[in-house]
């Protein structure tokens, strides 16, 4: 199991990013992404490429209803070409609320524009110096000659996927399943990795790569970094309930705390939606505990899923951004030693 590091860019300069992707780079992480939530990724990551030369890189994800399958693709390209053949490239649909309220632009035909979207980069990424693109989809059309050559060393696409219409549609375009968090070793092992594998053996297309996105509260103190997990989970219903925690919360099991999230986060009563968020959660959907807990829990993942992203959720020290990082960036090492 590859293990990389996410980063939401929230509360961060994109210094302490660079600082933070060196360390991890020389403490043995194998990838660094940028979400597209409070930073557009393309800026964070060209900095980090700068001063990286190992890790892959790729933003997780990009909104395809926010720019053109060209515009994507020629961003890929140069950015591909920047870090010299280390980008992975994540794509979502978004949501209702992202794509029609923040961006006012209509969130339709969901699944037939993804497949085509996915289908269109690919194409690009592999169309060379002299070639012409042309397709004509449902969706989206181009005729397309590059000015500049891909090169030989293409972008694969992760597509973000967890409702079976969309893990349908990766399964068929995309190079990997981008997994997102609260995923539950179980759930990944026996419903998410058996339901690709059918959807991409009937398309006579390889198993793709299966990334997940870990909530990591490190702490020495395990109920100060169990308490950190939860209010990473309340926060997915603030300011909106997020379509795909709460559909995967509810799958898993956890329906009366979705519940509670969804009536008191936005009400402001968050104390009673930790409380309401159950021990059984935190401990099957986070990797949250001691450094030792959270070991075990990644050792769990390993054979589950092909690439682990860490997203720190603990509250940033009154130090620096930095140095709440300080025990994370001992976990490769310390995982390979024991393996």
């Amino acid at each position: 199991m590859d293990l990389g590091l996410i980063f939401t860019g929230g509360g961060m300069r994109i210094a302490d990013l660079v600082t933070l992707a060196r360390q991890a780079e020389s403490a043995g992480f194998d990838s660094c992404f940028v979400t597209e939530a409070w930073r557009s990724p393309w800026v964070p990551l060209t900095a980090v490429a700068a001063a990286t030369t190992r890790m892959r890189l790729g933003p997780y994800v990009i909104n395809a209803y926010g720019r053109s399958p060209l515009v994507a693709g020629m961003t890929a390209i140069d950015f591909n070409e920047f870090s010299n053949g280390r980008l992975v490239l994540g794509v979502g649909g978004g949501n209702r609320i992202i794509n029609e309220v923040w961006q006012g632009v209509p969130h339709a035909r969901v699944l037939t524009k993804m497949g085509e979207y996915v289908e269109l980069l690919r194409r690009m990424a592999h169309t060379r110096l002299g070639e012409t693109l042309a397709y004509t989809g449902q969706v989206h059309r181009m005729q397309w000659s590059p000015a500049v050559d891909p090169g030989d060393r293409p972008y694969p696409i992760v597509l973000a996927a967890v409702f079976p219409s969309m893990l349908g549609i990766a399964a068929r375009v995309a190079d990997g399943i981008g997994g997102g968090a609260t995923l539950s070793v179980e759930y990944v092992r026996d419903v998410l990795r058996p339901r690709v594998a059918r959807d991409a053996a009937a398309a006579s297309r390889p198993m793709p790569r299966f990334h997940a996105v870990g909530l990591l509260a490190l702490d020495p103190d395990r109920e100060r970094a169990r308490q950190a997990a939860r209010a990473a989970i309340a926060h997915f219903y603030a300011p909106l309930p997020h379509p795909y925690y709460d559909y995967t919360l509810r799958e898993q099991g956890f329906s009366a705390a979705a519940d509670a999230c969804l009536e008191l986060v936005p009400a402001g009563r968050v104390a009673e939606a930790l409380a309401a968020i159950p021990d059984e959660l935190i401990d099957r959907l986070t990797i949250a505990g001691t450094f030792d807990d959270c070991v075990a829990r990644l050792r769990a993942y390993a054979g589950v899923v092909d690439e682990l992203l860490l997203l720190n959720v603990m509250p940033p020290t009154s130090v620096s951004v930095v140095a709440g990082y300080h025990a994370l960036m001992q976990l490769p090492r310390h995982l390979a030693s024991r393996a």
